[in-house]
């Protein structure tokens, strides 16, 4: 039981510091993932495709993001409790986003690029044969698409509720709010 909530829930266990070397490490490993697949990470649980993405852009994307949650969650941690400390919203920010980095290999070979582009054709020539192969790469990419933001969610919930001692209706509204002023200052940030 134990090694399945790390999953979902490896703050109660382990130190903020070690959360933060692995964080960093998972941050990288998705970065030059992105990179790679030719993908970004373009605003908070958004992975985009990138035909020439230069290496610095990735990174640049997902400290943005990473700055964003830190900022608001930790706000949203001190106001309750004032003791909530940085390092466990920045190890919260960090483990919590990192699955999200699993979508860049949705572009391995190309294979969400070509499916979509696919597709493409059939907007404006609905009689044209839908390729099934494309479709069923899409639905698989669309399941983790749903599932993937759920765990993100979950854990940055489960690392939240760790740091700021959070157990209160207005800690979750808090959070609800902290993830959606994430969302909305990433997709205003301008991109490269």
């Amino acid at each position: 039981m134990h090694n399945i909530k790390i999953l979902y829930n490896p703050f109660e266990k382990q130190a903020a510091s070690k959360l933060v070397g692995v964080g960093i490490g998972f941050l990288i490993i998705g970065s030059l993932s992105a990179y790679f697949f030719n993908g970004r990470f373009d605003n908070f649980l958004h992975f985009d495709l990138d035909k020439n993405p230069a290496i610095w852009k990735p990174f640049l994307d997902n400290l943005i993001i990473l700055g964003c949650l830190f900022l608001f969650l930790l706000t949203a941690g001190k106001i309750i409790n004032a003791k909530t400390r940085a390092i466990d919203i920045l190890a919260t920010g960090l483990i919590g986003n990192a699955p999200f980095y699993i979508m860049a290999l949705s572009n391995i070979n190309g294979m969400l690029a070509k499916s979509t582009d696919d597709l493409i054709p059939l907007l404006s020539h609905p009689e044209l044969s839908v390729p099934v192969q494309s479709i069923i790469i899409l639905s698989v990419i669309g399941i983790f698409g749903i599932l993937i933001p759920i765990w993100v969610i979950l854990l940055l919930y489960n690392g939240f509720k760790t740091a700021a001692n959070a157990k209160s209706t207005k800690a979750v509204v808090l959070f609800i709010a902290a993830l959606v002023a994430t969302l909305i200052t990433t997709l205003f940030i301008p991109t490269f």
